[in-house]
């Protein structure tokens, strides 16, 4: 519908700047002008409309379709308002749809109703770990920052001691 209104302010864009070069009338003109404003807008209008709500039908996004729509049926009242009432009728259908889809057993509160509980944070157990193993003077060795390093006993990779396992290899601290 967007691409037919196009085409009918095409005509009558065409015929008033047609009958003003003739007659005059800046009336003419003005409508003539709204005419090709009309064209390109509604024009632009059905082709992101397939984009936007049209691909997102055919996809499942209904609720983007339904959010989308909104927007083309303002750019269709610049159409002779046929083009919006096509849209009126569709965000109606996705409305429906999208009613259709709720789960079963699902009945949303009625405003005022809903009585917020908080979550009581119960923290976990602290897990028991033995203390680590002492390393000689020789064996621990200190990053730069100070942070006490070890070296793996698989890959000899060295890693930081508060670590549990190494990263390089997934073998426990000894």
């Amino acid at each position: 519908m967007f691409f037919l209104m196009a085409f009918v302010w095409f005509i009558v864009g065409i015929v008033m700047v047609t009958l003003y070069a003739f007659d005059g009338g800046n009336s003419r003109l003005v409508v003539g002008v709204f005419g090709f404003f009309a064209l390109i807008i509604l024009f632009v209008a059905g082709i992101f409309m397939k984009r936007t709500v049209i691909d997102a039908i055919d996809q499942g996004r209904f609720h983007d379709a339904k959010n989308d729509s909104i927007i083309w049926i303002i750019f269709g009242l610049l159409g002779f308002v046929i083009p919006s009432l096509f849209l009126i009728l569709a965000y109606a259908k996705l409305g429906d749809s999208l009613i259709q889809q709720a789960p079963t057993g699902y009945a949303p509160y009625a405003p005022g109703n809903v009585a917020v509980q908080q979550p009581t944070y119960v923290p976990p157990p602290a897990p028991v770990q033995a203390p680590p193993p002492q390393q000689t003077q020789a064996q621990q060795q200190y990053h730069a920052h100070g942070t006490p390093m070890i070296r793996c006993k698989n890959c000899n990779v060295q890693y930081p001691a508060f670590m549990h396992s190494c990263p390089n290899c997934g073998a426990p601290k000894e």
